[in-house]
């Protein structure tokens, strides 16, 4: 790809190259660029329909698997400002609750905690919209839903600082990455435990510019023990075993 990434353009653009070429396995079983693009699409269709739009800081209540690439890309997409939030750790979402978040966006594999979560994030006694997206995704708006704003999107990867990186910039890094590590349409990276840190992140989005295929779990499997992170596995024809990919920064 040879023109300037935008967050609106970079599947549209993996779409026109790579087409018929996986973007994404899930269990084994490969989702082409064309038909991923449509899927992120249609997620996003139903977000904006509830009032998602860019700038809008989303707290992402999901980790791992098939689900998270595909919300990952859909933020992206509209440029919002994502905030990963780990739904079963209290302190992560007492922390996401003073980044004056907008939205927060969960699968239903998590329903069992959301009136929990919910009654942290929100400390009055006001009705709360909840808004089913996509069949499978519920949408909360933990925010008033009066401001409209502006500066664009990006991450919030250190929820500590509450610092935001800006889309335009990751892309930019993500593309770099890509041609670090060589990645190419034919080439598969594995990911596996939590996929919402920023390496993986970045790598998830390194894939869909340089037309690799990003390699998951179907559904939201438990994450990796704390302080253990499973690293990213580069598969390249004629070379299937090769080592893991320690680092991607």
């Amino acid at each position: 790809m040879k023109q300037l990434l935008t967050p609106h353009s970079l599947l549209s653009e993996a779409q026109d190259s790579y087409g018929l070429t996986p973007a994404v396995t899930v269990d084994g079983d490969a989702l082409d660029f064309e038909r991923f693009a449509e899927s992120v699409e249609y997620l996003c269709t139903d977000l904006r329909a509830c009032g998602v739009s860019s700038g809008c800081r989303i707290g992402l209540g999901v980790q791992t698997g098939w689900i998270f690439v595909l919300t990952w890309h859909a933020l992206v997409s509209i440029d919002a400002v994502v905030i990963p939030v780990d739904l079963c750790d209290e302190d992560s979402v007492m922390t996401a609750r003073d980044l004056d978040l907008d939205y927060l966006l969960t699968h239903r594999t998590h329903d069992y905690v959301l009136e929990d979560v919910i009654d942290e994030l929100v400390q009055d006694e006001s009705s709360i919209p909840v808004f089913r997206v996509a069949d499978e995704f519920a949408l909360v708006e933990v925010g008033c839903g009066r401001s409209v704003r502006s500066g664009g999107g990006g991450l919030v990867s250190d929820l500590g600082t509450g610092i935001v990186e800006k889309t335009d910039q990751l892309l930019v890094e993500a593309d770099r990455i890509g041609r670090r590590l060589d990645l190419w349409p034919g080439v598969s990276v594995r990911l596996g435990g939590p996929l919402n840190t920023r390496p993986t992140m970045l790598l998830i989005i390194a894939c869909a510019t340089r037309g690799a295929c990003a390699c998951v779990e179907s559904a939201a499997l438990p994450v990796a023990d704390e302080g253990v992170e499973m690293v990213p596995v580069i598969d390249r024809p004629g070379r299937p075993c090769e080592a893991p990919l320690l680092s991607v920064c």
